[in-house]
């Protein structure tokens, strides 16, 4: 009987314990890459119409893009998994992927989707991430949902060695200074006399 149930919880706590994970860092001077793995029988979209990966704590994000490779081992699924499109909202402090629909497979290995990326010209630290639609195929009540939160690397903090642009005067301008300058240099030259 005990052996029965030591199996039993042996078999059910990874399967509980598991989650998503979501991971990143600067990969360029402008350029972070983040990259998500479907633990085993990970789904999404499957309590709700979409699924969302949203960043934030950003500085000057200026674009973000999809996944671009998985190793997703049945190939009808390989363009169902780099469907995520990517927003930058409120003034590039956040950005947002979303997938429309389910479709992992729920497959028993780890699935992973590569390449989300995130260009600013801000410096690297830690920026919290949330996600919204994960779930195992098995009904909507917990433990099912396999949502997370956490922090990964992104652009979060404006560079330091950003320079401050130095006014220049118009060719008017200067002519106008030259003129000016002229006529003092006249008018102490006739008082000295």
């Amino acid at each position: 009987m005990y052996r029965v149930l030591i199996a039993l919880v042996g078999t059910v706590c990874p399967i509980i314990a598991a989650a998503v994970q979501f991971s990143g860092s600067q990969t360029g001077p402008t350029t972070w890459t983040y990259n998500l793995t479907y633990d085993p029988l990970d789904n999404y979209s499957i309590c709700q119409a979409d699924t969302t990966i949203t960043v934030s704590g950003l500085t000057g994000v200026t674009t973000a893009g999809g996944p671009t490779s998985t190793d997703m081992p049945a190939p009808a699924l390989v363009a169902v998994q780099l469907a995520w499109t990517p927003q930058v909202l409120n003034g590039g402090s956040t950005v947002v992927w979303t997938h429309v629909g389910p479709g992992t497979g729920n497959f028993s290995i780890p699935i992973h989707v590569n390449g989300f990326t995130i260009s600013s010209n801000a410096k690297s630290g830690s920026a919290p991430f949330v996600t919204s639609g994960f779930a195992l195929d098995a009904g909507c009540a917990p433990p099912t949902p396999r949502d997370i939160s956490g922090v990964v690397a992104g652009p979060v903090a404006a560079p330091t060695s950003q320079l401050t642009p130095i006014p220049t005067l118009s060719l008017l301008s200067l002519v106008v200074l030259a003129i000016a300058l002229a006529m003092t240099a006249a008018f102490f030259m006739r008082r000295k006399s």
